[in-house]
Order: structure tokens, then sequence, then C-alpha cells
């Protein structure tokens, strides 16, 4: 399946998820948000050039104190932490149990990878779940939680192994 950026040739008037917040952002705020350069959006289409799933990547930086301190080493003192957010990740009920959610996500994390290695320096992956059902999918492919805050954190060197 082809994940592309989102264009006007996209259908998104019909998706539908578990969380009306994610329906009404791919319905009614992802085009401002791209046209303000805050987000980029790439879908995932049925035939009939429905979208059927999404995700949002920005660029982020974490403070010194949200770092992990494992990794705290590698930020020089005076710097935050480049990292690239995946903001949003949802699938359409029509896709519920076909995978595409992993395959949304293991191409964010390709995506993300690859910038870090060719174009901005980003050492990790960050996420805010939505809920619980979404920090546990996140879990299962190595995210870890920040201190005091709801973020999680995957690494660039963990998605390396991953993809």
């Amino acid at each position: 399946m082809d994940i592309v950026i989102l264009d006007k040739s996209h259908n998104r008037k019909a998706f539908h998820c578990e969380e009306p917040q994610l329906d009404h952002y791919i319905q009614k705020q992802v085009s401002q948000d791209i046209r303000k350069k805050l987000a980029i959006c790439f879908v995932a289409t049925d035939p009939g050039n429905n979208v059927i799933g999404y995700y949002t990547l920005s660029s982020q930086s974490l403070g010194r104190e949200q770092i992990p301190e494992k990794f705290i080493k590698a930020v020089p003192s005076n710097y935050n932490a480049p990292v690239v957010l995946l903001g949003r990740l949802a699938r359409d009920l029509t896709a519920k149990g076909t995978g595409l959610g992993e395959h949304l996500l293991l191409d964010a994390l390709f995506r993300a990878f690859t910038l870090s290695e060719q174009s901005i320096g980003a050492m990790a992956v960050v996420v805010s779940p939505i809920n619980e059902y979404a920090v546990n999918f996140y879990l299962k492919y190595g995210f870890r939680q920040l201190p005091d805050s709801e973020k999680m954190f995957l690494p660039m060197n963990t998605i390396r192994q991953i993809i």
C-alpha cells in the first residue's frame, strides 16, 4: 500500500475512527496545519481515493529535563534535543484489524529515520498518545514514557533496528 502526502484529490470527509478528535483533525484541521507549515500529513487510501489512514510529522525539540537519563550525554548542556514529532496517527474503522495502523507507524518511523540520516538532525521520534490503547500500541514498538510527561520517546538507534 502506498502512503503519500495528503492532497486535494483525497477524500477525507468519510474518515471515521474510534477517536472523534482524530476524525475532526483529518476532516477540518489538517489543511490549516499544512498551510501554516506546522505538519505534513501522509495518507493511505482505498481504491476510491478515500483516506483510510493517516499520520502527521513535524519537527520539535525536547528540553534537557525531558530527555531520558540514558540519552542526556548525547545532548550538549546548552541545547534542546531535536526530535521528530509523530503528532497524529489513525486508521479508519473500515481498516480495523488489517494491520494498517502498524503499517502507518512503520512508514512514519522509516521517514523520520531517513530524515535524521539525510536531511535534519533528530535523535528520536516522540508521540503523545491519545489514550491507553495508543500507549500500549506504542509500547509494543519500544517507545518509552518520558519523565513527568505524557509523551513517549523512541531513539533513532532503536528505529534503525526496527526498520
